[in-house]
């Protein structure tokens, strides 16, 4: 009962603060680039029906026992659709940690050293160092601006990816500590804390559980804040497809597709 009352208060909060915002002062452009986001999050392999029959077959239960849904209910449906993809999501996750941990300790004998862990440390560096001059600056981001796409498998970022860079811009916001540039001491430094960090034992070298957990847990804390973020995202887009009416309908949903369909098609 008072996880419900939790998630209620929650909504309510969400939806207060995002009520102070008309449907025309919301970034639509970019509520279809997250609303195809979420579409290829639930739809991650090649589908059959077009994005508008799918997204009215996604939202027919949300329409299933009243004809209308207010913010509220449109929040707690996409709340509802999210957590089963999240449960798979860490699985896999989970999964890839391990598949992961293989990939670094080269020699495999279980024992990852700061040296093992450095040499992929210098290869990532290289990827974002388009022109080889030893930093990440904005020269190498506009050789690099295009998106390889998210390290957990997100195809465009959403709140519950892992904050991790994908381009070159991304690199330099995480590792630029306050500048416009990286250079490779600065990108293997903050490796090297991330190293110490996993090595809870002391010893000098991360276990295989070392560092699964430790990833786990950045997975498990970022999926918290997602999640609320995630809550955000609905309330905001709740407010696009309503254009200023405090309920939607079917018909609502399959304009919003068809919005959706045109602005990936563009």
């Amino acid at each position: 009962m008072k996880k419900l009352t939790k998630i209620a208060l929650s909504l309510s909060l969400i939806c207060a603060s995002v009520s102070v915002f008309s449907a025309e002062k919301v970034n639509k452009d970019s509520t279809y680039q997250q609303a195809y986001a979420l579409y290829l999050l639930y739809h991650p392999e090649k589908n059959t029906k077009s994005i508008v029959q799918q997204y009215e077959q996604d939202y027919a239960n949300l329409f299933k026992e009243n004809k209308k849904a207010n913010i509220d209910q449109f929040v707690q449906y996409e709340q509802s659709r999210l957590e089963p993809v999240l449960k798979q999501r860490r699985e896999m996750s989970l999964k890839q940690a391990y598949v992961r941990y293989g990939i670094l300790d080269k020699n495999r004998d279980q024992k990852l050293t700061l040296k093992e862990f450095q040499e992929t440390g210098v290869k990532t560096f290289d990827e974002f160092d388009e022109n080889k001059d030893g930093i990440v600056n904005a020269e190498d981001a506009k050789l690099n601006s295009a998106n390889k796409g998210t390290h957990d498998g997100f195809r465009i970022k959403l709140p519950i990816s892992m904050p991790m860079a994908s381009n070159g811009n991304e690199f330099i916001q995480q590792y630029g500590k306050d500048k416009n540039y990286v250079t490779l001491g600065d990108y293997l430094t903050a490796r090297d804390q991330q190293f110490f960090a996993t090595d809870t034992s002391g010893d000098y070298v991360v276990t295989e559980q070392e560092y699964v957990n430790e990833f786990m847990q950045r997975f498990d804390k970022n999926i918290e804040t997602g999640k609320t973020q995630m809550q955000e995202l609905a309330a905001q887009q709740f407010k696009v497809i309503a254009k200023g009416k405090s309920t939607l309908e079917a018909s609502d949903i399959t304009k919003f597709a068809k919005q959706v369909n045109q602005s990936i098609s563009k």
